[in-house]
């Protein structure tokens, strides 16, 4: 036997082998469902000034319940480039409207995505064109 393999024979007799368990106490029943993210819903516009605000319909999960939030982005009409939505309806927005304040003059259309946590379902279809000129 080669020194490596006495040294790990040594370690093995010396340290013994490790077991752990563990048990769970209770009584009752329970039960558990998987959940499917929905898609989202298209948006409409409106624009007064240089303010937008979308409203959409509430996205609800195939077993009952609304999405707790939604994800809106905003893309030039023309270009399709993704434009950085407005501090009102930037990240997860738990409503079914928002305002974008100071949106830049041009041709725009939103998507709306809904979201629970890390969880996105899928991106809506696109609003119809909202264009701001002022």
């Amino acid at each position: 036997m080669n020194r490596l393999g006495a040294v790990a024979l040594l370690a093995l007799v010396v340290c013994g082998v490790a077991q752990a368990s563990w048990s769970a106490g209770g009584s009752g029943s329970a039960a558990t469902t998987a959940k499917t993210m929905p898609a989202g819903n298209v948006s409409s516009g409106t624009v007064a000034g240089n303010s937008v605000t979308l409203t959409w319909t509430a996205s609800t999960f195939a077993g009952g319940g609304a999405v707790p939030g939604y994800v809106v982005r905003r893309f030039d009409s023309v270009t399709q480039v993704e434009a950085t939505v407005l501090s009102a309806c930037d990240g997860v927005v738990s409503d079914t409207t928002c305002t974008e304040n100071g949106v830049p003059i041009g041709s725009w259309v939103y998507t709306i995505t809904p979201a629970a946590g890390t969880w996105r379902g899928t991106q809506s279809g696109q609003s119809a064109v909202v264009t701001v000129l002022l």
